[in-house]
């Protein structure tokens, strides 16, 4: 390995933590605080909450819905060939208002989406997971940036809910330590790599134009987020709509997710590789990053199999490990982890104003290489192999479900920052 592919190994992860740290602050200084909030502009709104045996955490979904203090909006809930309790309990919540479509074939989250979009008429087009919990305000605030007509998406702020071990703990840090800050991050340059599929609103006419929910991937939300921006659309964030997910509870579950994503994320490498000519720009940035972190995986791979090999050997010492003293790598490794100790702290300050308790994943960062380690980085692999040789998929593949029970708190909308 030479010289410069060391180097890179080295220096990405501090590179990548300084820019999400310093755009991070200018999305928060020059947008965040002055993100629009006019009770005067009201959207008609569709929300469409896609469902296959889900009866454990419907029910919670459509009832932080309905407390919503945004008017008349139109609640969806698509039964996709489910075989339990769905479809009965979605019915219960028929005479508050909520549409109950029941398909009984299982034709995946893409079709479901796409069987509600063909007959609406509204404005926007709100997709929720079964397992979201929407606070009461979060889309009141999410449909503000509508009011600009170059927005084609906004995301909200997604935050696992169910904090009660050291995994989802962990998942809870990943969410803001890393997607927020990131999502912050790529605001700078006006777009995103993907809304949170969990919590993703539309403009109906603008995803229509784009073909719906047509494509077939294993990650819908980050392939429509790149169609949207090759046709020039701009996709917004919105850190004040705050959105509680459930995060998987055990590790094999966490694969599957983390494989998924990674699968979703080579997919749409392919189908949208040719960026320069898109109208949205910002979309050149993310994609050399996404280009940037797979590189890293490959070399950071191949480092780890060169530094393994000289501890088998013995051959471990001064210059062992490349061109670069051994003393210089201990220096860089103080330096990333010090700048990943930065980006948290920075990433908690950011969250506090929205999420009680958001300190508490600080102390998190020192065992995050581990995790990455041992659960990131081996599903990030397959994923990406499956992603290089798989047509494309919309099936259903979600996470292992339990009773709602959130342990996170969301500050009072007069505390909130506006």
């Amino acid at each position: 390995m030479s010289e410069h592919m060391l180097r890179f190994v080295a220096l990405f992860p501090a590179v990548v933590a300084l820019s999400w740290i310093v755009l991070g602050f200018a999305f928060v200084v020059r947008r965040e605080w002055r993100l629009p909030r006019d009770p005067a502009f009201r959207p008609t709104v569709a929300v469409v909450i896609p469902a296959h045996d889900e009866e454990l955490v419907l029910g919670a979904a459509i009832e932080a819905l309905l407390a919503q203090d945004h008017p008349g909006l139109q609640i969806h809930v698509v039964s996709d060939g489910s075989t339990d309790r769905t479809a009965a309990i979605a019915r219960g919540y028929a005479p508050q208002g909520v549409v109950v479509h029941e398909l009984i074939e299982n034709v995946g989250k893409s079709a479901a989406l796409q069987h509600v979009l063909d007959g609406l008429d509204t404005d926007l087009f709100l997709v929720v997971d079964a397992d979201t919990r929407s606070h009461p305000d979060a889309i009141g605030l999410l449909v503000q940036q509508f009011a600009d007509p170059a927005v084609g998406a906004v995301t909200g702020h997604a935050r696992v809910g169910n904090v009660e071990s050291g995994l989802t703990a962990m998942q809870a840090m990943e969410y803001s330590v890393i997607v927020g800050l990131a999502k912050r991050a790529e605001q700078f340059w006006g777009g995103l790599y993907t809304v949170s599929g969990a919590a993703a609103c539309f403009r109906t006419s603008a995803l229509r134009a784009v073909g719906g929910w047509t494509v077939e991937t294993a990650t819908e939300d980050i392939e429509v987020s790149w169609r949207l921006q090759r046709a020039g659309w701009r996709i917004a964030y919105d850190p004040r709509a705050v959105f509680l997910i459930q995060a998987p509870t055990r590790l094999p579950a966490l694969y599957r997710q983390r494989r998924r994503w990674a699968q979703g994320m080579v997919e749409v490498l392919r189908m949208h590789w040719n960026v320069s000519s898109t109208p949205n720009r910002a979309l050149i940035p993310i994609t050399a990053q996404v280009v940037g972190a797979a590189l890293w995986m490959v070399l950071a791979t191949a480092f780890l199999v060169r530094a393994i090999a000289g501890l088998a050997t013995g051959d471990i010492g001064a210059g062992s490990l490349g061109p670069v003293a051994t003393s210089d790598w201990y220096v860089l490794l103080l330096w990333t982890i010090g700048l990943f100790g930065l980006q948290t702290s920075v990433a908690a300050l950011f969250d506090g104003a929205y999420v009680a308790g958001g300190w508490r994943v600080l102390p998190l960062f020192l065992v995050f290489p581990f995790y990455f380690w041992l659960v990131v980085y081996p599903s990030f692999v397959l994923g990406a192999v499956r992603g290089i040789v798989s047509p494309g998929s919309s099936r259903w593949s979600r996470t292992e479900r339990s009773p709602v029970r959130d342990t996170v708190a969301v500050r009072a909308p007069s505390s909130r920052a506006r």
